[in-house]
């Protein structure tokens, strides 16, 4: 959520950003002045007709009334362009007139010539920071991306010295596609968030610069390793790390860049550290251990995803990677049953029946709340065929376990339509759910309704909504996408399908 900056004194939120003032002149000192500024003819016209504008409250007239004022700056400025005063009236002319750089420009100037007129230029510009990055706030409520650019970018032209903008602009840039510019955004709010303004901020509002600079550096990262920039990326989680060392998500996304550059052994040994530690949410617990799955360490991948289980048995994503992780799993134990003898394979055995009898525990939970998840129905199957293998010695035994296994084989051929990309985004008093229907035997255009259930941590329902979708061609795909307000907080969600 975007909030306007109320003034040079006031602040607010701004999304996970903060306005506030900074105490004291930041800026260096110019050279010595030419001359001292003074009054003409020109500096009192001007001022006389800005006076005049911004108490009339006719836009037209007030337009007309800053023109004649910069006629007289204009004048003044070929007359006596060392006279530092109608630069500084200049740049405030050319503020309410919107043209940022031509302020920008005067109110150089104008400390070039004065250096005493910095503390009060700094209050211009602030000023007039505020005036276009509020005017941006409310361009990006009415969804006007290029009028929020505009105002955002002489927002920081004119005053560079608060970060709010250009995380601002960062945004704006990745929702209008052009990733290389917010980028470069989120690196400028990086210079200003560690620079020497970080010094005059108030001790209450520090914090609030912490906050900004982690989403300032974990975008900029995100961004990097989204464009396959990943020794960048890994340059800017540790340049953070070095700040704020025992945090957790900066570990965990460094983790998964060293992982994406082939230094799994590194992104383990971060993840090992991570999972140690006793106090870990089921995000958390989730994201270790994909990460750990993707460096094909399944044995502490599952690990975490018990631990995400524990904290919540309704998690659709930890059951469905822990059933992947065991399999993993049990196909290294099986590579070593067959090349093992005598109490090895024993052993093997042994564990590989304990982790078919896990894998099929966890693949019937999660067939209950996805069961058009077709690699969900082929996980389910590889538990029941192989306790049928391990159990070939009992010929009654192996025949129900592998009829099982056939079973669900088939359900798997039959399957119409699978689903896939399910997820679950919880949002003040609703949840989005968004996935995709592969169309696997319907007729194109066939109606699939799918009844969704959101579920609380009792395992209740806390929420329901239905989606239609029309299948398309075969073997092709359709999103859809479902808002469900809920009672209370969503922990799992399950579904059904009607015709």
């Amino acid at each position: 959520m975007s909030h306007r900056i109320a003034g040079a004194r006031s602040s607010g939120s701004l999304a996970l950003l903060l306005a506030f003032s900074l105490v004291g002149a930041l800026f260096p000192t110019a050279a010595s002045a030419q001359k001292k500024p003074s009054n003409n003819m020109w500096t009192r016209s001007a001022r006389l007709y800005l006076d005049r504008a911004r108490g009339n409250p006719r836009s037209d007239e007030k337009l007309d009334l800053y023109r004649q004022a910069l006629e007289a700056v204009q004048k003044g400025m070929e007359e006596d362009p060392s006279n530092a005063q109608i630069w500084l009236i200049a740049g405030q002319v050319y503020v309410q007139l919107d043209s940022a750089t031509q302020a920008h420009e005067a109110f150089n100037k104008a400390v070039e010539l004065w250096p005493e007129y910095q503390k009060e230029v700094d209050t211009e510009r602030r000023n007039a920071w505020v005036r276009w990055h509020n005017q941006g706030v409310n361009d990006l409520q009415q969804q006007n991306l290029e009028a929020a650019l505009d105002r955002f970018t002489q927002a920081d032209l004119i005053y560079d010295k608060m970060p709010n903008t250009r995380l601002q602009l960062g945004a704006l840039y990745v929702r209008m596609g052009e990733m290389d510019k917010a980028i470069e955004a989120f690196r400028g709010a990086l210079e200003i968030l560690r620079g020497p303004a970080r010094d005059a901020v108030p001790a209450k509002e520090q914090e609030t610069w912490r906050t900004n600079e982690e989403v300032a550096a974990f975008n900029l990262a995100q961004l990097l390793a989204n464009a396959g920039r990943y020794e960048e990326a890994e340059q800017e989680y540790r340049a953070f790390l070095a700040r704020e060392p025992q945090n957790r998500t900066a570990k965990t996304n460094l983790a998964i860049v060293l992982s994406r550059l082939g230094r799994n052994d590194e992104a383990s040994e971060i993840y090992a550290e991570i999972l140690s530690q006793p106090d870990l949410t089921e995000t958390e617990y989730t994201a270790i251990g994909i990460g750990l799955m993707n460096g094909d360490d399944f044995v502490r991948a599952a690990e975490a995803f018990r631990k995400a289980l524990a904290l919540n048995p309704y998690s659709r994503d930890a059951m469905y990677n822990l059933a992947q992780s065991i399999y993993r799993q049990s196909l290294k134990v099986l590579e070593q049953r067959e090349a093992a003898s005598g109490d090895e394979q024993v052993k093997a055995a042994t564990d590989l029946g304990a982790l078919y009898s896990e894998l099929q525990s966890v693949a019937e939970r999660l067939r209950e709340v996805d069961p058009y998840n077709a690699n969900g129905l082929l996980l389910l199957a590889q538990a029941y065929r192989g306790q049928a293998d391990l159990t070939a010695a009992d010929a009654k035994t192996s025949d129900e376990w592998r009829s099982k296994a056939l079973a669900v084989l088939q359900d798997h051929e039959n399957l119409p339509f699978e689903i896939r990309e399910l997820t679950m985004t919880p949002d003040e008093g609703k949840v989005k759910v968004s996935g995709s229907i592969r169309n696997l035997k319907l007729a194109a255009g066939t109606p699939v309704t799918v009844r969704l259930t959101v579920v609380g941590k009792d395992g209740g329902a806390v929420g329901t909504g239905e989606v239609t979708v029309s299948a398309p061609d075969a073997e092709g795909f359709a999103s859809f996408e479902a808002e469900i307000g809920v009672s209370g907080p969503a922990a799992g969600l399950r579904y059904e399908v009607g015709s």
